[in-house]
């Protein structure tokens, strides 16, 4: 009985491995399965994103369209100035008819 039963110290190591191998099947599986889902999420918002980039390009060349339709519909500065500038001109005239008309009667 000193003696170990040979069959038995060989058979006992294999059983270990065995279940050793299996926890880690199943530990590579379940990475496996998570790095699945993960990829299916991030290329499902990637494909949010870039339909949110598309719409908004969308809008900026809708918003550019606008702004050179509005263009001719506003004055540039220089073209505010000398408008006013004639306005003013017009109205001291104005007065200075009105002043003359006054002061005639």
């Amino acid at each position: 009985m000193s003696e170990e039963n040979p069959d038995n110290a060989v058979r006992s190591r294999p059983i270990l491995e065995r279940h050793l191998q299996t926890l880690l099947l199943a530990v590579v599986a379940g990475l496996i399965g998570w790095q699945g889902v993960t990829t299916l999420k991030l290329s499902e918002s990637s494909a949010r994103q870039d339909e949110r980039v598309s719409h908004l390009i969308t809008l900026t060349e809708q918003l550019r369209q606008d702004l050179r339709d509005m263009d001719s519909q506003f004055l540039t500065r220089r073209e505010a100035e000398v408008h006013r500038n004639e306005t003013r001109s017009k109205i001291e005239i104005l007065e200075s008819r009105m002043n003359r008309l006054e002061g005639a009667q």
